[in-house]
């Protein structure tokens, strides 16, 4: 990975000096062409996502946060705390229908400011992505605000209680646009777009760190890098960050 950054820095930061489409093109040619050899897939890492049923909310509004957990080997228990501005949101319930755990150590803990999610399985546990909760929520203050995973622990099925590696870059950010009655919630909405959406790691702006992100998890098509909404991730969804990257 350290190759791919240092090529990065030294083959683009001319570009963002000249500006020229024609030259990244070819320079983003060459980086894929390099990457069997310089890319560390994330098969070997584990991860929380959050997916909002909506972003841009009226104040006063009710909607959803669904939490995913994906798994690279056997996991069989899980420890979730997600944070919050509580005087942006308020927590309305969980619901545990749909939740790949079977076994509760304890009903999911509703604080003003946070949420805690502790959980288990039978067996081995389970491998891949799936529904750990649903969250519902109601917009309370206009304004942006976020949600965001802390403290996460998962635990292998080994019959050891091993910590599974978990990617930081990965875990969940999702920002939130508050607005009232006299506020346009479609440009709201294409500002979600703009900003958040190639920005991985959710510190705000699009970096090489993001880049980096996308690369490593090349091999896997993870879609959480599915940036053009077409259902997987390819090169166009490459195309997408690298123009965020360089222009944005």
């Amino acid at each position: 990975m350290d190759f791919f950054l240092r090529f990065v820095k030294v083959f683009f930061n001319p570009l963002k000096r000249k500006g020229t489409v024609r030259y990244m093109f070819s320079a983003s040619l060459t980086l894929i062409a390099l990457l069997g050899a310089a890319v560390v897939t994330s098969t070997d890492v584990s991860y929380v996502r959050l997916e909002a049923s909506k972003t841009a909310i009226k104040a006063g509004e009710n909607f959803s946060l669904d939490v995913f957990a994906y798994a690279h080997v056997p996991v069989n228990a899980i420890d979730i705390t997600l944070r919050f501005n509580e005087s942006a949101v308020k927590v309305l319930g969980v619901d545990k229908g749909q939740s790949v755990l079977t076994i509760w150590t304890k009903e999911p803990v509703i604080m003003p400011d946070h949420v805690i999610l502790q959980g288990g399985t039978y067996k081995k546990g389970f491998k891949g992505e799936h529904k750990i909760a649903t969250i519902k929520l109601q917009a309370k203050q206009t304004g942006q605000s976020s949600v965001k995973t802390s403290d996460v622990v998962l635990l292998a099925g080994d019959g050891a209680g091993t910590k599974v590696k978990v990617a930081e870059a990965l875990s969940s950010n999702v920002n939130l646009y508050i607005y009232d009655q006299n506020t346009d919630p479609t440009s709201i909405g294409l500002d979600v777009k703009v900003s958040i959406l190639t920005d991985v790691d959710g510190d705000g702006e699009v970096t090489l760190k993001d880049v980096s992100a996308f690369m490593s998890a090349w091999g896997t098509k993870d879609k959480i890098y599915d940036f053009n909404g077409d259902g997987k991730m390819t090169f166009k969804d490459f195309s997408i960050i690298l123009a965020d990257l360089f222009f944005k």
